[in-house]
């Protein structure tokens, strides 16, 4: 399996709630389905390749800490995201590649804007191999 998410209603938010099979798939899952809703990534082109790391704590941080990354080179830089990739990762740390294009209004529908990625009812479960996460990002 690789990795898997979809979005819950929340309270005036969305949630995003992922499982895979590895720390970097889940990761990947939960980007990818962040930057849908931000801009669907079926309309970008993979063109250019970004690479981020991050650091945190622990893996809940990290979560949150990457998934901020990515919005911020969304919202900030204005790069419509076509797929994630994490190419190395530990419980605090995670290096990835971002695929995609200058963000393009006239290529590009943008869908709703994050405000953030939030800690409130953060869960993220290692169990038996097999990860998930569920996260809840501001509107």
């Amino acid at each position: 399996m690789s990795g898997h998410c979809e979005t819950f209603d929340h309270t005036a938010d969305v949630g995003l709630s992922g499982r895979a099979d590895s720390p970097g798939e889940l990761l990947e899952a939960l980007a990818e389905c962040m930057c849908d809703l931000v801009c669907p990534r079926k309309n970008v082109s993979p063109e250019t390749k970004r690479t981020f790391s991050v650091e945190a704590p622990d893996f809940e941080a990290l979560t949150v800490d990457f998934l901020e990354a990515v919005l911020g080179a969304i919202q900030t830089d204005r790069f419509a995201v076509a797929s994630v990739k994490v190419t190395d990762i530990t419980q605090t740390s995670a290096t990835a590649e971002l695929f995609g294009t200058d963000l393009n209004p006239q290529l590009h529908e943008i869908l709703t804007e994050i405000k953030a990625v939030t800690y409130h009812e953060l869960e993220v479960i290692e169990r038996d191999g097999s990860w998930s996460a569920r996260v809840i990002l501001d509107l």
